[in-house]
């Protein structure tokens, strides 16, 4: 969903991981009705990436929104988006230097999973606001054939147990119905979900701890108000799962799960004032609120990811005075979470860790997805610092 837009722009655009944070003047009327999702938009079109022959690759950041990043180690990260020109090449980290790889067509990439060098998965629409997906497989990304969702549908996010079990969900805009798609290692099916009775549901996240335990969220409308929307995989089916009561409603961006008896999951909740974070914790009985530190206006969280039950990231953004967009990183440390600064003017979409001293997280900067420029921020284990598209700690793009 696109960051920090006005209610109407809400219902209209989603950038993945992030739910539009609205101002205190209008947010009374946000979540309360109208369809999310980005089906029904006009993406950018689609068009080819221009680069004289043994000319250096283009940098990755600026004029592109990044939605998504996942790592397998130090030495190797995907990070998906949309580029100004409407393409949609992944970018990726090789221990060095961060570069564009090429992908099969047009539309919007929302979320990335990666399995090994060889293996790696991403999820978004297609210019025809179809779902789309793509899969890399060592040397080139290539299109992958979707099941039918009955109409236009968007894809949030992927995750993947094994090369032959991935997860890939998000809604279908037309029925306003959730989507759950499964990949068993020769061709992706649509599972049944559970959709709550109402005008509109949809996933935005999804977690896989093994074969038998996932998790997806993200939101549904009681025609009253948005409120969580948490569904759990036990091996066979999924089934809705209860979310903790908030008077004013939320929404859930994304879950990580790191064992069948921890799983965190995050996104806005919000209040008479604007929106704040919303941190949900399962610990193998039941979801539980758990406290976030306040913000320093109003805002939310994205994405998350867990490295063990003492160790986990949250990411997001806020306002500041003047309407300004302000980064926000927290850690947990199995005992609370607290904010850890962040350089960064702009809005943190997803985080990746592969250890207490490498993680990634990625975003925008600017107002608009298309017209600001890519945040690429990194965790050495002691601080966050942005990074160039030459692996260097740079200046981090202003907001």
């Amino acid at each position: 969903m696109t960051a920090f837009l006005g209610c109407r722009e809400i219902q209209q655009r989603r950038w993945q991981g992030v739910v539009a944070v609205c101002a205190a003047a209008t947010v009374a009327s946000c979540g309360v009705t109208g369809a999310g999702g980005g089906p029904g938009r006009s993406p950018a079109a689609a068009g080819p990436s221009v680069q004289a022959a043994g000319s250096p690759p283009p940098s990755p950041v600026p004029g592109y929104r990044l939605n998504a990043v996942a790592a397998l180690s130090a030495a190797s990260a995907w990070a998906v988006g949309l580029s100004n020109q409407g393409t949609i090449h992944p970018i990726r980290w090789d221990g060095r230097s961060w570069q564009r790889v090429p992908a099969s067509g047009g539309g919007d990439l929302y979320g990335v999973a990666v399995l090994s060098a060889a293996d790696a998965w991403a999820v978004g629409y297609g210019p025809s606001n179809e779902a789309l997906i793509e899969h890399w497989n060592g040397t080139a990304w290539t299109s992958v054939a979707t099941p039918s969702t009955g109409g236009p549908a968007i894809l949030h996010a992927v995750a993947a147990v094994s090369p032959s079990d991935v997860w890939a969900v998000g809604g279908a805009n037309s029925a306003g119905k959730t989507v759950i798609l499964r990949w068993n290692g020769t061709a992706w099916a649509r599972v049944s979900s559970p959709t709550p009775p109402g005008a509109f549901s949809e996933l935005n996240g999804v977690a896989a701890a093994s074969a038998t335990s996932a998790w997806a969220v993200g939101d549904t409308d009681t025609k009253t108000q948005r409120v969580p929307l948490i569904e759990h995989w036990n091996g066979t089916t999924w089934r809705q799962v209860p979310s903790p009561a908030l008077k004013f409603g939320g929404i859930l961006n994304g879950v990580a799960a790191a064992s069948a008896t921890s799983a965190w999951a995050v996104g806005n909740n919000i209040t008479p004032h604007g929106t704040a974070a919303l941190i949900e914790h399962w610990n193998g009985t039941a979801w539980a609120l758990v406290h976030s530190p306040a913000l320093s206006g109003p805002g939310g969280l994205a994405g998350v990811t867990a490295l063990s039950g003492t160790s986990a990231w949250a990411v997001g953004g806020t306002f500041h005075r003047h309407q300004k967009m302000q980064t926000v990183t927290e850690r947990w440390n199995g005992t609370s979470w607290a904010l850890v600064p962040s350089p960064a003017k702009g809005l943190l979409g997803s985080v990746t860790a592969t250890s207490a001293r490498n993680a990634w997280a990625v975003g925008l900067a600017g107002s608009l997805p298309g017209r600001g420029t890519g945040i690429i921020e990194h965790w050495n284990g002691s601080s966050w610092t942005c990074f160039a598209a030459t692996g260097t700690a740079g200046p981090c793009p202003s907001g």
